[in-house]
């Protein structure tokens, strides 16, 4: 089970999910254990690096919804109102990642027996710009039984000759236009000059220094998720020898 995190929470109904956390468990045919002792203090870090970020649920590999979602979706309802259920078929039964959203309706006789029933309810999925980078990357490793190169230098490579590979394509259209051989189109041309007029004017010094700033924060980065791994083993072992 893990947590799923909000940029801006609910509104007007719709909760967008931006983030998401690994919480350790433990399951069995007669019980399943989480560390919510460790699933709030994630929250609260999370709080801590993003004001603006809240828990608005959870998350499980798998379609199946059984006794055991109820109490972990118990959990995560003291943390928000209404807490989301995002399921991810990891067992690709229908030939796809498919994902399922829920939320909890409570059931049963007033001063009596009470559960809950999970309802479905409607989710989209979208992505910014530069996560298209990390998309096409992994889709261009199906069928491809060689380890992958995770090289930030020949990633950054590839993304320009594709960058230039579309600006080619643009350029050609405008010239076809240019000489009458495409009919012109007003909406095309405004978001052309709307690129164009995103484009940061900048001397290659200026990139370089860009580029040296990020790998700085690449390795740090990877050198605080190498102590977190860490940190995590020696949590799990500590807690089997318990």
């Amino acid at each position: 089970s893990s947590g799923i995190n909000a940029e801006y929470g609910y509104d007007k109904g719709t909760v967008y999910v931006t983030e998401s956390f690994a919480v350790p468990h433990q399951e069995t045919e007669e019980e399943v254990s989480m560390d919510m002792e460790y699933a709030m203090r994630i929250g609260e870090l999370q709080k801590k690096v993003n004001t603006s970020m809240y828990t608005v649920g959870w998350y499980s590999s798998g379609i199946i919804i059984n006794e055991y979602s109820s109490l972990i979706h118990a959990f995560y309802k003291c943390q928000c109102p209404t807490p989301v259920h995002l399921t991810v078929d990891t067992q690709l039964k229908e030939q796809k990642m498919k994902i399922n959203t829920h939320i909890t309706s409570q059931i049963g006789v007033k001063n009596g027996t009470e559960g809950c029933i999970f309802t479905p309810v409607p989710h989209t999925i979208t992505g910014a710009e530069a996560d298209q980078v990390s998309l096409k990357f992994f889709q261009g490793l199906r069928g491809n039984k060689k380890t992958p190169n995770f090289n930030d230098q020949e990633q950054i490579i590839t993304s320009c000759d594709d960058m230039i590979a579309q600006i080619n394509i643009v350029m050609g259209h405008v010239k076809k236009v240019i000489a009458g051989e495409v009919p012109n189109d007003k909406e095309l041309g405004r978001q052309l000059m709307e690129v164009v007029q995103s484009i940061p004017n900048l001397d290659g010094d200026t990139i370089t220094n860009m580029l040296n700033s990020h790998m700085q924060d690449l390795l740090a980065v990877e050198y605080l998720t190498y102590l977190t791994r860490q940190q995590l083993a020696i949590s799990a072992r500590i807690n089997q020898i318990l």
